[in-house]
């Protein structure tokens, strides 16, 4: 008003100035008002387009089954049968995927397989039919004859193999000598995994419990010392009684030391009352569990089957960090199931969850794999989901369909930026093909995925 007032006893071109002034410092706001809006737009829009994208070296059919995938510093292993040769096989390809660079047979039919890097040079532990091998990145193979079916296998960076032949649970040297051996009492084994860090075998499984005459299925994990001897801790494995109104079974389904050196592991809540809300410790201590957003929140739920990723500490137990994550039907806020099945970690942490969905995985129409769109939703799908060492910000989260629901999750291996998959698909279904060794397929076959991120 002072302003104006002197403006006025002085004379009218000072009152236009003024007038002037006041407009451009007006529009000047509503300029800056809109470029923040579009800064925000822009800012949510390139976060959608990288997590709903995967940049990949490779897509291609590989094998008629794939059991397992490593990637190391230089290399990609990956472990199945068919194709590449007659019967069981480890196949040596570069960090893109796109070149064979060698093969050796393997005896046995495969059934899983879970890489390493010892001394700075990747090896791959691959579970038969029959007991298991072990082949390095010079593709050199050890063989261990065993009795039955490997159903899961682990290898630590001493060389030691864990495996799990039904409730069997048995530790071999990296000379292939026996260690040790103990029956578990699980009613449902998940996997089994060696920390030479601490010389520790990891198990996870499930029980089936009673609560007031009602089943409950419970999630256990126990760490053992290499002889099988003593328990070093216990993670959830409570008694039935004590469950009250966390009455959604729990099952156990991977695990997994990261590169990071934590402990990862996956679970399948069924339903949003479950154990996974609370410290593996303690049904009174709340979970600490982070969410992003509604996908990553146990509501809207009845009875399905969905997922949950834990961070563990290695020498404890302890719950460092959590996150559930389930897929939803479309046009709507009901949740869905999404199974869970492989995990990995890189060096800083970022952890990669290889799972099998229901309709649908978030923003699942925009989603591309090096430019190409997947096809509509007709059943379930695999997905891989990568989120940060925090669990706060999301990666990517992606299908492959092309034709027909599609796949059975086999493995996910990540390292220093670069990541590799494998599932195997049916002679009716079909998914993206990049940069493919063999971008079509007559019947049943193995996929594999290489992408940087």
């Amino acid at each position: 008003a002072y302003e104006i007032s002197a403006c006025l006893v002085g004379s009218e071109m000072c009152i236009r100035d003024r007038y002037q002034r006041r407009v451009r410092g007006r529009r000047l706001e509503q300029k800056m008002k809109i470029i923040s809006i579009l800064l925000l737009f822009t800012f949510f829009s390139l976060s959608q387009q990288q997590t709903t994208s995967l940049s990949a070296t490779t897509a291609t059919y590989l094998g008629n089954v794939l059991v397992g995938v490593g990637v190391g510093s230089d290399s990609i292993l990956v472990a199945g049968s068919g194709q590449v040769r007659a019967a069981g096989f480890v196949a040596k390809l570069d960090r893109q995927g796109r070149s064979i660079l060698g093969s050796v047979s393997i005896p046995g039919n495969p059934t899983i397989a879970r890489s390493v890097t010892i001394n700075g040079a990747l090896s791959i532990a691959v579970g038969t039919d029959s007991g298991f091998s072990v082949v390095d990145s010079n593709l050199r193979v050890s063989s261990v004859s065993a009795v039955g079916t490997v159903n899961s296998i682990s290898i630590g960076g001493d060389g030691t193999v864990a495996t799990l032949s039904g409730l069997e649970l048995r530790v071999y040297s990296s000379s292939g000598q026996q260690i040790s051996a103990h029956n578990m009492s699980f009613n449902h084994i998940g996997n089994v995994e060696v920390d030479s860090q601490s010389k520790t075998v990891y198990v996870l499984g499930d029980y089936n419990r009673r609560y007031n005459g009602g089943p409950v299925r419970v999630v256990a994990i126990y760490a053992y010392d290499y002889e099988l001897k003593s328990t070093k801790w216990t993670d959830y494995d409570f008694p039935g009684q004590e469950m009250g109104n966390d009455l959604g079974d729990t099952t156990g389904q991977d695990i997994r030391v990261g590169k990071d050196g934590s402990l990862y592991f996956l679970g399948g809540p069924m339903g949003g009352n479950n154990l996974f809300r609370h410290s593996p410790k303690s049904l009174t201590v709340p979970a600490n569990n982070i969410g992003i957003d509604d996908y990553n929140d146990e509501f809207n739920l009845r009875s399905q089957i969905t997922s949950y990723i834990g961070k563990l500490q290695p020498a404890t137990g302890d719950l460092i960090v959590g996150q559930y994550l389930l897929a939803r039907i479309t046009g709507t806020i009901r949740g869905n199931s999404l199974f869970p099945k492989f995990v990995d970690a890189d060096e800083v942490g970022n952890v990669f969850f290889l799972g099998d969905s229901a309709c649908c995985i978030k923003d699942r129409d925009n989603i591309t794999i090096s430019g190409q769109a997947i096809a509509p939703y007709s059943g379930g799908e695999v997905t891989l989901y990568g989120v940060s060492s925090t669990f706060k910000t999301r990666l990517t989260w992606v299908a492959f369909t092309k034709k027909g629901n599609n796949g059975d999750p086999r493995g996910v291996s990540v390292s220093k930026g670069v990541g590799a998959l494998v599932l195997n698909v049916e002679a009716d279904q079909d998914v993206v093909t990049v940069n493919a060794l063999h971008d079509t397929h007559s019947g049943a076959s193995g996929y594999l995925v290489v992408w940087t991120y």
